[in-house]
């Protein structure tokens, strides 16, 4: 029985698009067994004293700081997520799971690297690994640890995730292209009309799954406006999900428009549109930050 309704949503859209995808069987089945195993420390990030890295004073952003989670505490919680990677993973995920269940040294500089937001390739050197497929590890474990945590910044109910809620107090956060509760990039953008805005464009946090207002004409990694310099592309197989490209520093973020699938699911629809990333790699584009899978 899921936590919040947010869970049921995630898989019931995880399953749907199965369906819908057949191409992305597996990379869904696999990031469906990742839900299982991310939600039961989204609820233990609302009941204990994790909540001790949100700061309890407002000011400037970030609010959330995960580097000030009791270090016991995470350190084991992350041994037992690496421990319980699910048979859907790939097999080289199972085989850097297999080595960080072995190297405790490892995997608590790995842990420490990601918090520290610092590169792993020197954790993925002493392991003889690629340092994308390491990073997948303690991204996936602190993600539901910071979208609890970005709902008490957030001001929220206890049982509530930050979300598009705590951008209807936000507004648009001064405009900034880093998430305003925790402070990383965003992952996607998400189109939606409102009462007072149609089109209204948010930010969707790679990390927290925070949403939080931008302009809907500006290039969050460079600030390009023009509007020649920032064209869109959508495809027939994902008419609800566009690529935004910029023209004058070349990164693209995709773009989740509500307006044409109000059921999608921003987190699991820009995971699983995998086909427009290999489109937009194609093209010499650099996607402003990857999603959880490394795409």
């Amino acid at each position: 029985m899921s936590l919040h309704p947010v869970w049921t949503r995630r898989r019931t859209r995880v399953e749907r698009l199965r369906g819908e995808h057949r191409h992305a069987d597996e990379l869904l089945a696999f990031y469906g067994d990742v839900l299982a195993l991310q939600e039961p420390l989204y609820a233990r990030a609302l009941g204990s004293r994790w909540s001790e890295a949100v700061e309890a004073a407002a000011g400037e952003p970030p609010r959330v700081r995960l580097s000030r989670l009791p270090e016991r505490s995470r350190e084991r919680a992350f041994r037992r997520f690496v421990r319980v990677l699910p048979a859907s993973a790939t097999e080289l995920l199972r085989a850097v799971a297999e080595r960080l269940s072995t190297e405790p040294a490892a995997l608590r500089a790995l842990l420490e690297a990601a918090l520290a937001r610092q590169p792993v390739a020197a954790v993925a050197e002493s392991l003889d690994c690629e340092a994308a497929a390491l990073e997948f590890f303690p991204r996936a474990f602190l993600q539901p640890i910071a979208e609890a945590l970005a709902g008490r910044a957030a001001g929220g109910a206890a049982s509530e995730p930050a979300g598009f809620a705590a951008d209807q107090v936000s507004g648009d956060a001064g405009a900034r292209a880093a998430c305003p509760h925790c402070g990383d990039a965003p992952v996607a953008a998400v189109l939606r009309d409102l009462p007072e805005a149609r089109g209204r464009r948010t930010l969707l946090c790679s990390l927290c799954l925070t949403e939080w207002g931008f302009p809907r004409t500006r290039c969050p990694a460079c600030g390009e406006e023009r509007p020649d310099r920032r064209p869109h592309h959508v495809s027939e197989s994902w008419p609800h999900v566009r690529v935004e490209e910029c023209g004058s520093c070349r990164t693209y973020l995709k773009a989740i428009d509500l307006r044409e699938a109000g059921l999608a699911v921003p987190v699991v629809d820009e995971l699983a549109s995998v086909e427009l990333d290999l489109w937009a790699a194609g093209q010499g584009l650099s996607k402003l930050r990857t999603n959880l899978m490394g795409l």
